[in-house]
């Protein structure tokens, strides 16, 4: 993965490419935090495991042909036999399994999870069955005493746990449990640096001495998540990310992948269709 991108690649938020890229992202994210957190703390990859029906399923438009054709049937169901009728396509919703990973800091000298980070999906923030799973559980740990970060890279769809300016492209929620409800909101363009994050481990009334936070870079982890990756030669950047990106955005987008050679530039496409016509026109007097 060409690393020309300051913070966020938004090719990579297509919904097709980030599932596939999240387990690796939270697998390097885990990897980063259990480097930096003391001996007291162990770093575990949790999976979430539960099945949607529906708002997975696609979604086809009708024909412009259809009414033509329901009249056709509808003609022919007087005038010929049920067998000669042809069936019409469609298509049912398929329940799915769905298997997402989180992180949990554990404090084993208390025995107890002390953090929980979640990596937003397109299941959990789009509407349906997963996210109002997601949105449960949120529920819950806001009403425990386990602190809770949310890390949001996805533009599409309404935020979940916070709403920031409306301004922003991502994320991230940290909120400690003894300052609910009040909570620390991290957002940035997709021009912008990935800031680097403070997670909370401990809280003041432990006393003990123990590692009250530590800080980790989202940055490092996303890019050793594709790093090496088959991801990277399934995107063609010749064409717009999706979610499409505003005018401003798509500019810069253009003009950092064209200095990249990721991205033809418009003059180079421009003297490439000239030279095209040129040879066009020699070949048709010659």
């Amino acid at each position: 993965m060409p690393d020309i991108f300051p913070g966020m690649n938004p090719y990579l938020e297509h919904p097709d490419l980030w599932p596939t890229l999240h387990p690796r992202f939270v697998d390097a994210l885990a990897s980063l935090l259990q480097r930096d957190v003391s001996e007291r703390y162990n770093v575990t990859i949790r999976k979430r495991v539960y099945r949607v029906s529906g708002e997975d399923s696609l979604v086809v438009e009708q024909s412009a042909s259809k009414s033509h054709d329901s009249k056709t049937s509808l003609n022919n169901s007087h005038g010929t036999s049920s067998l000669e009728q042809q069936p019409i396509p469609t298509y049912i919703a398929v329940p799915q399994t769905i298997q997402e990973d989180y992180i949990e800091i554990v404090d084993h000298q208390i025995g107890k999870t002390v953090t929980i980070i979640e990596v937003l999906t397109p299941q959990k923030k789009r509407p349906g069955r997963g996210r109002d799973h997601y949105e449960q559980r949120c529920e819950a740990i806001f009403g425990s005493d386990t602190h809770f970060v949310e890390i949001d890279l996805l533009r599409g769809w309404e935020p979940i746990s916070a709403y920031g300016p409306s301004d922003t492209d991502y994320q991230v929620l940290v909120s400690r449990s003894d300052r609910r409800p009040k909570a620390e909101l991290y957002t940035w363009q997709v021009h912008a640096p990935i800031p680097c994050l403070t997670i909370p481990l401990s809280r003041p009334q432990d006393g003990d001495g123990s590692q009250a936070s530590c800080t980790i870079d989202l940055k490092q982890a996303l890019d050793s998540a594709c790093s090496g990756s088959l991801h990277t030669f399934s995107i063609n950047y010749e064409r717009d990310p999706i979610p499409p990106l505003p005018a401003d955005a798509t500019h810069w987008l253009s003009n950092i992948l064209e200095q990249s050679g990721l991205r033809q530039s418009s003059q180079s496409a421009n003297r490439y269709d000239e030279t095209k016509l040129k040879k066009r026109n020699a070949h048709l007097q010659a």
